[in-house]
């Protein structure tokens, strides 16, 4: 038994393991590979990387399939295709995007930022156990600009 033989029988035997049609295997697969390539590349998911990766999956999955069934069945090829890409696409879209979907805020990079060369660093008080301000301290603040 040939390689792509075996290879259909072991996607045969994940289909059925499926609730409906061969289609909801693509899905869950896509999704699978899609986090899964995210975790080994240590990409975000709103990177390429793993949304490439299940692209070239799913075409290496339908070039394996053109060799086993002797030709392209176009109709069930495209099929394949639309549901293996279909929510990895969505949501990388979506995480591209809509930045506040991932937890991340615009421009949130640029608080790590070097200082510029007008930064001035100067030490900062202690911060030390207080009651809130009383009229003496926001007067002193109000005068001397100096911080409670």
């Amino acid at each position: 038994m040939d390689f792509f033989q075996r290879y259909e029988q072991a996607i045969g035997w994940v289909v059925s393991l499926c609730p409906a049609p061969d289609k909801f295997a693509h899905t869950y697969a896509g999704l699978t590979i899609w986090l899964l390539a995210a975790l080994l590349f240590r990409r975000p998911l709103r990177s390429a990387w793993p949304l490439l990766t299940v692209i070239g999956f799913e075409l290496v999955n339908e070039a394996i399939d053109r060799v086993a069934h002797g030709s392209w069945l176009w109709h069930d090829t495209l099929r394949d295709m639309a549901a293996t890409w279909f929510w990895p696409l969505v949501l990388v879209t979506c995480l591209r995007l809509f930045p506040f979907l991932s937890g991340r805020r615009p421009g949130a990079h640029q608080d790590l930022a070097r200082p510029s060369e007008h930064h001035v660093d100067r030490p900062r008080p202690a911060m030390t156990a207080m009651g809130p301000p009383d009229r003496d301290d926001v007067a002193r603040v109000l005068t001397h600009g100096e911080p409670i």
